[in-house]
């Protein structure tokens, strides 16, 4: 066993590196905002648009993603995944305008739905034995706030020599390369057989007795609002961040581009943080309301003071709070309430943060019409009901999962 867990490490940390790449894509166009507006002749709001297209690309790929991994192969998703960030990554260069780039965006989307149906699977069957294998896939999100602090210190750096934009998208297409030939000659594990072990509604009922059957128009639709709005209060900070320190003229539109590492430092520092956590017994329901409310306060810190000192802080916070782990205890705090039809839920889990990432950006780019900070107001909102959703989960958790007292066996006598 030991032997086999170590044939597998230079495979995972491919597989790791394709995910600094998914880090950098989802941040790459509000990163060169500028010049992508002067390249396309378009507005703010156009250029913000074609951000949906990532969302609108997994939403699509949701129809497909999971059963082409399970039929064609691990290796084959991850590889498709990456020659769609091919075409990410070139068509945005060589699009004349907005539509044209909004069509490329697609394929990030694409291309992120593929990685995950394959890498995910692809590290459990890796190690198959491991009791703590989720926390391989923790690590998922380490890498990817790797690749959303590095890029604005690149893009900075290439704003200040005067240097051609799209070179940082030659050089991801250049990297990916890279790493999709060492992928190719890697050997990934064998598929694991899906088994259905009719013994588990046993082992369930005896280790934790529940009051009520999980209703998913309660609990279940509050943990989807908890996906989307979680998603958007990042999301919205991280597209809109440099664009709102520009406009207080704390900095200019080079050196705001820092905001987003700041961010970044606080969300891979939180991963591994949350993970502790989680382990030494917090209740995931728990850390999902206090983050939540750290987050909501945050925002209307920066809100009510704008300051920079208070922009810093509020960059590293919102990256420790709201992107440190919390949408995938979201997850796994669904699955345990709704063990049965996993793919299921969790494409239900899912679509809520496509529906946010391909939504999101058109609303905040017609609040920017208005005022930009009308946009964080907005950011506001959504997290204090993505807080609100939160209490109702830990409150209907802790209902389902209390020790029942009320005996069965009178009621199994009766049948008798």
């Amino acid at each position: 066993m030991e032997q086999k867990q170590k044939s597998y490490l230079p495979l995972i940390g491919s597989l790791y590196t394709n995910y600094i790449f998914q880090g950098i894509a989802t941040i790459i166009i509000s990163q060169n905002l500028a010049s992508l507006m002067t390249q396309w002749h378009a507005s703010v709001q156009q250029v913000t648009l074609t951000v949906s297209g990532i969302g609108l690309g997994r939403i699509l790929s949701l129809l497909f993603s999971g059963n082409l991994s399970d039929r064609f192969g691990r290796k084959q998703s991850v590889q498709l995944g990456v020659i769609c960030y091919f075409i990410f990554f070139i068509g945005i260069i060589i699009s004349q305008n907005y539509i044209q780039g909004g069509f490329f965006a697609i394929f990030a989307g694409f291309s992120n739905a593929f990685l995950d149906t394959g890498t995910y699977p692809a590290l459990v069957e890796a190690y198959p034995g491991e009791a703590d294998n989720s926390s391989l896939s923790v690590l998922n999100k380490a890498f990817i706030s790797v690749g959303q602090f590095l890029l604005p210190l690149i893009t900075r750096y290439v704003l200040q020599q005067n240097l051609y934009y799209g070179y940082v998208f030659i050089a991801c297409v250049l990297g990916l390369a890279l790493n999709l030939v060492y992928i190719t000659r890697q050997s990934f594990p064998p598929k694991a057989t899906p088994l259905i072990i009719e013994s588990e509604v046993t082992v369930v009922s005896q280790s934790t007795m529940i009051r009520n059957v999980p209703a998913f128009k309660i609990e279940g639709l509050a943990l989807l609002v908890f996906s989307f709005t979680c998603v958007s209060t990042f999301n919205i900070f991280i597209l809109w961040s440099p664009s709102f320190v520009q406009s207080l003229g704390f900095m200019n539109s080079a050196d705001s581009l820092m905001m987003v590492s700041a961010y970044s430092i606080g969300s891979f520092g939180s991963v591994f943080l949350t993970a502790w956590l989680v382990k030494k017994g917090v209740a995931p329901t728990l850390l999902m309301i206090w983050c939540t409310l750290a987050s909501w306060l945050l925002l209307l810190l920066m809100l009510v003071f704008p300051y920079f000192e208070v922009m810093m802080v509020v960059s590293i916070g919102i990256g420790m709070f709201a992107a440190g782990g919390i949408w995938q205890l979201g997850l796994s705090v669904l699955l345990e309430l709704f063990p049965y039809g996993k793919g299921k839920v969790t494409s239900y889990y899912s679509l809520a943060t496509s529906v946010s990432v391909m939504l999101i950006p058109y609303l905040t780019g017609q609040l920017f019409q208005i005022n930009i900070a009308a946009i964080f107001w907005f950011n506001a909102l959504l997290t204090g009901l993505g807080f609100l959703a939160s209490l109702v989960i830990r409150y209907r958790y802790k209902q389902l999962t209390s020790p029942c007292i009320k005996v069965q066996a009178p009621i199994q006598s009766v049948k008798n």
